[in-house]
């Protein structure tokens, strides 16, 4: 699967995790399955393509309760004709259960690219 493949599944099962979370609750198996689906695309696209994409810490929308990262891309994708520069976002501590704790500190020192 190419690099624009796995970003347009990414964006494909966020949106369906959240008409499922609205439509069933978050602690749905359906919506939670999509949750975590969308989540292993993720680190699917952050490992096999290190130099296209990275974590980046979301402040705007990260709370007290939950940290968010942005899984940004390098360069601009277009999308179903939309230009995307991030791939959504994945919450830290779905991050932390991915990744081991060194592969997810390298995955953010990339953020001043």
């Amino acid at each position: 699967m190419n690099f624009e493949n796995i970003i347009e599944r990414i964006i494909t099962l966020n949106h369906a995790w959240k008409v499922a979370r609205d439509d069933f609750g978050a602690k749905n198996a359906i919506t939670q399955a999509l949750r975590l689906q969308k989540s292993s695309w993720q680190a699917t696209l952050l490992r096999d393509f290190p130099q296209q994409a990275f974590l980046r810490r979301d402040v705007e929308n990260s709370t007290d309760e939950e940290v968010l990262f942005s899984v940004r891309l390098v360069n601009p994708a277009t999308i179903n004709g939309v230009v995307r520069r991030d791939a959504e976002h994945l919450p830290e501590r779905i991050a932390q259960q991915l990744f081991h704790p060194q592969e997810l500190v390298n995955l953010l020192k990339l953020e001043s690219l």
